[in-house]
């Protein structure tokens, strides 16, 4: 009998098709995979690649720059009736080769709860966990909360503003200094601006001209995608004043937030939210884990990573 070989290789637009076919088989078909994948396919500075078992794809993941030297894994996908066959640990494996050789000192990703085969892989790998989350969600299709008259006291804020308060906050230092964009976290002290500038609303609350509570939201990119809360913190009835604000202009849109816990202890946004008529999936438990691994340079001299999992 013939034995069956794995391979791992760069996608091809001709892959398009069956990674879709794996795609539509996570979430309950709710996976954001092929929201993303045309750019994934005709990006350069990203990798898109698949896992074969004689010449058929059996899994995928894709991975990207949080910044110069940062590497991020994203999208990591298996075909559930290929599971255990090695396939998640084979592109794991050839990302790390790949991201090192592409000048990444340090790889970190983002797993939900559930996916604890992925979970045994990078760790086995050597990723540390580095921040935990509770992932909240509200519905398009609640009525957003009715206003105080308090829309004199919210303005925008300039860049400047933002950093400063995020920069500062309870909320910034219990997410690690990791600010969420949706499932992917940037590293706030690398470069502030850049963890900002997609943050295409920014508010805040004044009492006094003094800013007592900010909140900034990422739209996403995709059409028909949630709404990513990325940052609220402040004295609580200004978020609530704020967030209301928000849910008012996001109308009909569903909005997801990553809640920082830190030592058994959630941000200060948590209660507002839940008021609000946030969600969660697992019990408002902690759900979603950051994991990062640090790379010897390719300019030290490393020849070659040891990349044995550790069993």
């Amino acid at each position: 009998m013939t034995q069956q070989t794995l391979h791992v290789r760069k996608a091809t637009p001709d892959d398009r098709g069956r990674i879709l076919e794996i795609s539509v088989q996570i979430w309950d078909g709710d996976d954001y995979v092929p929201q993303l994948l045309d750019s994934w396919l005709a990006e350069d500075e990203g990798e898109l690649v698949v896992t074969t078992l004689d010449d058929v794809v059996i899994a995928f993941a894709h991975r990207s720059w949080l910044c110069p030297g940062i590497a991020w894994f994203e999208g990591i996908r298996t075909d559930p009736a290929h599971q255990g066959r090695g396939a998640g640990k084979a592109i794991t494996e050839y990302l790390i080769g790949s991201a090192h050789d592409a000048g990444a000192t340090r790889i970190a990703l983002s797993t939900y709860i559930d996916n604890k085969a992925s979970i045994h892989i990078i760790e086995s790998y050597g990723f540390r966990l580095t921040a935990t989350f509770s992932y909240l969600e509200r519905a398009g299709d609640l009525p957003p909360p009715q206003e105080e008259d308090r829309a004199a006291s919210i303005r925008e804020l300039t860049e400047t503003e933002t950093r400063e308060f995020i920069g500062t906050s309870a909320f910034l230092s219990m997410a690690q200094r990791q600010l969420s964009h949706g499932w992917k976290f940037l590293p706030f002290d690398h470069d502030p601006s850049r963890s900002i500038e997609p943050l295409a609303y920014r508010v805040g609350y004044w009492e006094e001209d003094e800013l007592t509570a900010v909140l900034c939201i990422r739209q996403e990119p995709a059409i028909g995608g949630p709404i990513t809360l990325s940052f609220l913190d402040g004295e609580s009835a200004a978020m609530s004043r704020l967030l209301n604000h928000a849910l008012n202009v996001y109308e009909g849109s569903t909005m997801q937030v990553m809640v920082p816990v830190h030592q058994g202890r959630r941000a200060a946004a948590f209660a507002v939210l839940r008021e609000s008529g946030f969600i969660s999936w697992s019990d408002f438990h902690p759900d979603v884990f950051v994991y990062e691994m640090v790379l010897s340079s390719p300019k030290e001299g490393a020849d070659r990573l040891d990349l044995s999992p550790n069993s």
